[in-house]
């Protein structure tokens, strides 16, 4: 058997083979960075031949309480994604699978490429609803695309969605991804209806760079891009920097940053209760946006996830937190699981890209009944 964790967003560490027959493997920090959770590599064999891994040091992570309960994804064909049997004792994480076929992928969770990204936004640019605009560099210089939709008035109402600033939670990237292609059609009435008052930009994927190197939290300098928003800048933290720009310039009425939460088995919403302009307008923006999207998407709990903060607690490095409080804004992250949905559960799959994709589409709909009430 040979592994092979030299591809985009790949990361591994073999250490060899233990006496079980087990394959002893190791977590990789992300770049100049203690942060440890991702990982993401291809396995070559025979078929139908046993194949066992141990992750030796899953204890030494950033969430060791995420792996309970967690089942390690794989992957034939890089798109149908499915869990295989895991458990996480004596601080190490094992799994095992006897493959139908010669190779297989396991990760953290499915993961989303750059070639997929670039594909997207080739998608885009031949649609004529839409435009291409690149925001700024990351660290390495790759280009950050923005994808607008929708009429520039002074009427319509700024819609910003943004995806993956922490890059191994790949579920933002898939749920951009659903949310764009819905958008690109012209026959969807819920889409044309919003395009009709509202102008909607989507950033796909934030942290380029820590995608592609196979991090999990941090992009290529060791930042995280969500603890960034109140200082920027263009040598640490170019991604928030040019994002950050752009939405300071075109204004913003809905702001939703899209994540991946590795403990919680629910999608669920954190919001800017904590701010010090929180106000009752606010609330009741939040309220009603939460009640709608958990009748529109399944899995979607409207009253579980982190503890709120006390009121002027707020962390405003934070990008939901500084835009809600910068624009007086209904401004939110969405969560949705590395495990499974519990009030939807898909014991054999979980939580996957498929899910993330159709959640970005529901996402729509609520936007849609939202706009009346955004200003």
């Amino acid at each position: 058997m040979k592994l092979d964790a030299d591809f985009d967003g790949g990361s591994i560490v073999v250490l060899g083979e233990t006496r079980a027959g087990e394959i002893a493997l190791a977590l990789r920090t992300d770049s100049a960075s203690d942060h440890r959770q991702w990982f993401c590599f291809r396995s070559f064999g025979d078929i139908g031949e046993r194949r066992a891994f141990r992750i030796e040091n899953a204890s030494e992570c950033e969430l060791p309480n995420a792996w309970d309960g967690y089942h390690v994804c794989a992957s034939y064909d890089g798109e149908t994604w499915f869990r295989v049997p895991t458990r996480y004792d004596d601080g190490a994480l094992r799994f095992r699978l006897t493959p139908s076929r010669r190779a297989v992928t396991f990760a953290y969770f499915a993961p989303y490429s750059h070639a997929r990204l670039r594909r997207l936004i080739r998608r885009t640019e031949r649609s004529d609803r839409a435009r291409v605009t690149v925001l700024g560099e990351t660290v390495q210089g790759r280009p950050i695309p923005s994808i607008t939709f929708g009429r520039d008035s002074a009427a319509a109402a700024r819609i910003w969605i943004i995806a993956r600033q922490h890059p191994g939670e790949t579920m933002a990237s898939w749920c951009a991804e659903g949310i764009v292609d819905r958008l690109l059609d012209p026959d969807d009435p819920i889409t044309s209806a919003l395009l009709e008052d509202a102008q909607l930009t989507v950033v796909p994927w934030v942290n380029i760079d820590g995608g592609v190197l196979g991090n999990h939290r941090t992009n290529a300098a060791g930042f995280d891009l969500n603890r960034a928003w109140q200082s920027p800048d263009l040598e640490s933290t170019p991604e928030v920097f040019a994002v950050r720009s752009a939405i300071l310039s075109a204004g913003v009425d809905l702001f939703l940053d899209l994540h991946g939460d590795e403990s919680i088995p629910l999608i669920f919403a954190a919001c800017c209760e904590g701010n010090p302009g929180y106000t009752p307008r606010l609330h009741a923006l939040e309220t009603s946006f939460l009640e709608t999207l958990a009748l529109a998407a399944p899995g979607f709990s409207a009253d579980e996830g982190y503890v709120p903060d006390d009121p002027g607690e707020a962390d405003l490095t934070l990008a939901a937190n500084w835009i809600g409080e910068r624009f007086d804004c209904l401004s939110l992250t969405l969560e949705m699981p590395f495990k499974d949905a519990e009030a939807a559960p898909d014991p054999r799959r979980g939580w996957t890209p498929q899910r993330s994709i159709s959640f970005g589409r529901s996402l729509l709909e609520v936007a849609l009944l939202s706009v009346p009430t955004l200003r």
